[in-house]
């Protein structure tokens, strides 16, 4: 039903002039570099390649949509050479020239398939030249707003829980009042500790396992409450729904989910389970802004939170996941954050941290590609 408002909302936003016509695409690389390394459970990520789809349609209108699948498919199977092949190879060829009344159809012509990352990268660049066309922004097309959202800093593992506390620290004097922690077996307690003392009681902390812990850890995990965690981000493989839904009836903390929820149904089997509080929803890993919309208010009616989480997007993915978050069926801060936050230089203008909060922008996404400063490639 959710994805049907969608796709009226935008149906009501048209211009009543002719359907969407796809009449050009074009993929581009862009090699990004991390202001420093972001240490998780998954590896050492000091750049990465943001692959950009360029849309345009009859009218002139262009926009742009972004893969983040990562290198060698850690995150949940969907590399970003496959990815790339996919789109380059089967849904591109299957915009030639398509005709359809909004960007929601768009989303039913590329269908299901094992590549969701690379559909929204296609969906997401047909949604920002759309909502240009009727000059409108995605965050209001979605159902969302302009109004700032709140965010949360990521804060990976590093040698020492002191290391991890000046960098919460760090964070928190650039206006950050929402922490994600990365934590790892005997990398939990001690850091959570440390950063609570660091940091006071006036900045909320999560922290994310990244499907790390096994059952037998669901007390340590619990015990985390007691420093004031609210949160406990896929701490157990993406199957293993029952040792989720142990830690949520040993209670002390909320458990959110991420790889475990791939789909609608995935999600609907985990709120049946009682295995989770609360859910990440990636636009990227669920295959379109409609999905992840239909998710959220899933979770809302279930009495579940939701946010929005990163991908170390470049400016254009951030943006489009920041319209996302804009919508109220999100509960919780988004973990997107500053582009100054990651990277040496983005892809776009950058995104500022005011008050710890983000501010999505429009039309469409609101951002594009700066001139060509890094070597692009077609």
């Amino acid at each position: 039903d959710e994805i049907d408002k969608v796709a009226k909302r935008a149906d009501a936003g048209s211009s009543g002039g002719e359907p969407v016509r796809i009449t050009g695409t074009d993929l581009v690389e862009v090699g990004l570099d991390l202001l420093e390394p972001l240490v998780t459970a998954t590896g050492v990520h000091a750049s990465r390649t943001a692959s950009l789809v360029r849309v345009v349609l009859s009218d002139g209108s262009v926009g742009w949509g972004e893969n983040v699948a990562p290198e060698g498919g850690f995150y949940t199977g969907e590399s970003a050479e496959a990815s790339s092949r996919h789109l380059a190879d089967v849904l591109i060829p299957r915009l030639d020239g398509a005709t359809v009344p909004d960007p929601g159809a768009i989303e039913a012509l590329l269908g299901d398939d094992e590549f969701p990352m690379a559909r929204h990268a296609v969906t997401s660049a047909v949604w920002d030249a759309w909502c240009r066309a009727e000059g409108i922004s995605l965050a209001e097309a979605l159902g969302g707003s302009l109004h700032p959202v709140e965010a949360c800093a990521v804060i990976g593992l590093a040698d020492s829980p002191d290391i991890v506390a000046r960098a919460c620290v760090r964070a928190a004097g650039e206006g950050s009042r929402h922490l994600k922690l990365t934590i790892a077996p005997g990398r939990d307690v001690e850091v959570v500790a440390a950063v609570r003392e660091a940091v006071g009681e006036t900045v909320s902390v999560s922290v994310d396992a990244n499907g790390t812990y096994s059952a037998g850890h669901v007390g340590v995990l619990a015990g985390l409450g007691r420093y004031g965690v609210g949160l406990v981000e896929q701490p157990f493989a993406a199957d293993d729904i029952g040792s989720h839904a142990a830690l949520v009836s040993a209670g002390g903390v909320g458990v959110g989910l991420d790889e475990s929820v791939m789909s609608p149904d995935d999600l609907r089997r985990a709120i049946d389970a009682r295995a989770c509080t609360a859910v990440n929803i990636k636009p990227a890993r669920v295959g379109g802004f409609a999905t992840a919309v239909a998710m959220a208010a899933l979770c809302r009616d279930a009495g579940v939170d939701a946010w929005v989480g990163g991908m170390l997007e470049s400016g254009v993915g951030r943006a489009g996941a920041l319209a996302l978050a804009s919508h109220p069926a999100f509960s919780l801060p988004t973990d997107l954050s500053a582009s100054a936050r990651y990277f040496i230089r983005d892809v776009t203008e950058p995104f500022v941290l005011s008050d710890g909060c983000l501010s999505p922008r429009g039309p469409g996404i609101g951002v594009e590609p700066l001139p060509d400063p890094m070597g692009w490639h077609q």
